[in-house]
């Protein structure tokens, strides 16, 4: 019934659904090497499956999905740029590097991702994105030569 030939190497990202009558879950896709997780809304498929973080598979019709977002999509980023990682311009003001490195860093926090009852493979995720953060954060602040109390 079902092809039983090799199976096709696919890689795991968490994505954020947003669904048409609002609903908002957070969960794994699969998506082929060198393909981008956007690019699934635009393939030939009418439905898209989805893991969910207890390992159930879930089954949405494209149509349904009002919004599709990679979570920890600048983890993968070739870029070590600190200001990217940070989603701010190199010639942006100490206050406003500050306060775009709060947002980042509020966004993935892991005690926020873990209040939220997520799996533990999302508070790993959530764990590494906050470290690069604070990297490029504390990167950033040498490079001004910023101690803390300047930056707070």
């Amino acid at each position: 019934m079902f092809d039983s030939g090799p199976k096709k190497a696919r890689n795991k990202y968490a994505v954020e659904v947003e669904l048409d009558d609002g609903n908002i879950r957070t969960l794994f896709v699969f998506v082929a090497p060198g393909s981008r997780v956007i690019d699934m809304l635009n393939d030939e498929r009418m439905f898209i499956p989805f893991e969910a973080g207890d390992g159930a598979i879930v089954i949405y019709k494209k149509s349904a999905i009002k919004r599709l977002s990679e979570l920890f999509a600048a983890e993968r980023s070739a870029t070590r740029d600190p200001y990217d990682i940070i989603d701010v311009s190199a010639k942006a003001s100490d206050k406003e590097i500050h306060e775009a490195y709060r947002r980042a860093i509020a966004s993935v926090h892991p005690d926020h991702i873990q209040s939220l009852g997520l799996p533990q493979e999302f508070i790993e995720l959530a764990t590494k994105r906050a470290m690069a953060i604070n990297d490029a954060y504390d990167r950033i602040k040498s490079e001004r030569g910023l101690n803390n109390r300047e930056s707070a």
